[in-house]
């Protein structure tokens, strides 16, 4: 195995169809490859994930953690190249999955590795997880099986450091109407009407501002009319989704009263999610939220991976941006192991869950790199 690299695992994970609840090709796939490597564990846990452990003796523990589950691949004749081929063009890797974020993952993999060559001491964790686009199953068991003293999370960052993000609240919004002909509309009551109302009122909603994280969010994203075939019916009801991103302090039982107050007579409800993987053994619900997750920038461990970040950058000639992402991640549910987390990843994120998914060659030897160094730090 002397000549596998960060690009060749990277392209196995891409070409190993991973929609969120049937992960095992790819689960398996990593697995492999940890064996491959040496890893002194590997293995998928209850929820499916895939797990590999480096045990050297007494010393900290560092979890690197991504996610092997991606979004559908979309329109296929819109791919520059097929989504499930991993191919290298023009210094690219390509695929449903490059840059979130099998990349990031194999590159974790590869790191962890080089880490105990050069003779990291304690514990080194790389965790493939399940899930993370449908609510975060996989990342919500190793919260609970966990006690890492630090975790890096892949999630692309174009090879800035993340210390965080907005949540999301998808939010049911329901409208009464009542049936009746068209031809005879006021016979009925449409919903629609009122929930055109509602939206008009949402232009204007108090969203709170400030921190790190900007501010919270509003996007009306579906409507539907019932019965959903009647297009000569008065509707007998009206549904709206929306969704919500929203910061610390910025509640979503708050967020529910405030929104209620604009429309009273209608219903407002989180619905569940039910997560479980092809993978696993195992299964959870929970409401449609996740939650927001900042590490303070004042942090022990922020600042002590600042200045290594910074020198691994520095000898590709890149520059140090430290931010937070515009996207919900599973930090939030990682974080509940009492570990901090510090963001790193391969990839621009604006071509996540998109038909330009793709990443940069140059990025998986940098990011393999500074997770080297993340972990050499931090063992020292």
């Amino acid at each position: 195995m002397s000549s596998y690299t960060e690009l060749e695992l990277s392209q196995e994970l891409i070409q190993a169809q991973s929609f969120s609840g049937k992960e095992s090709l790819a689960t398996t796939a990593l697995v492999n490859a940890f064996k491959a490597l040496g890893f002194d564990q590997a293995y998928l846990d209850d929820a499916g994930n895939a797990i590999g452990i480096f045990e050297r003796g007494e010393g900290p523990e560092l979890m690197f953690n991504g996610h092997l589950d991606t979004v559908p691949l979309g329109d296929v004749k819109l791919w520059r190249h097929p989504p499930l081929s991993g191919t290298v063009s023009d210094g690219e890797l390509w695929g449903r999955g490059s840059v979130d974020m099998k990349s990031a993952v194999a590159c974790m993999t590869f790191a962890a590795k080089d880490a105990i060559e050069q003779g990291y001491k304690g514990r080194l964790v790389v965790t493939g997880v399940v899930q993370e686009e449908v609510g975060g199953l996989g990342a919500r068991h190793l919260g609970e099986t966990f006690k890492p003293d630090l975790i890096i999370l892949g999630e692309p960052s174009n090879l800035n450091m993340m210390l965080g993000h907005r949540g999301r609240i998808e939010i049911d919004v329901s409208f009464p109407g009542k049936i009746a002909h068209a031809a005879k509309n006021e016979l009925g009551h449409n919903p629609l009407y009122d929930l055109a109302e509602f939206l008009q009122t949402l232009k204007s909603f108090d969203l709170p501002q400030g921190g790190p994280l900007i501010g919270s969010s509003l996007t009306p994203t579906f409507v539907q009319s019932h019965p959903i075939d009647g297009k000569n019916v008065v509707p007998g009801e009206a549904n709206l989704i929306i969704d919500y991103r929203n910061i610390p302090g910025d509640e979503p039982e708050l967020v529910l009263e405030k929104l209620k107050a604009l429309a009273p007579n209608a219903s407002f409800s989180i619905g569940t999610e039910y997560g479980v993987s092809e993978s696993g053994k195992m299964s959870m619900s929970y409401p449609r939220i996740a939650f927001p997750y900042l590490t303070p920038g004042e942090n022990s461990f922020v600042q002590a991976a600042r200045p290594v970040i910074k020198k691994s950058l520095n000898r590709f000639n890149k520059d140090f941006v430290e931010r937070c992402w515009w996207f919900a991640t599973d930090a939030p549910y990682l974080a509940k192991s009492g570990a901090p987390i510090i963001g790193f990843g391969p990839g621009l994120e604006d071509y996540a869950h998109t038909t330009q998914e793709h990443v940069p060659v140059e990025h998986l030897q940098i990011a393999r790199a500074v997770y080297k160094d993340l972990a050499m730090a931090f063992s020292n």
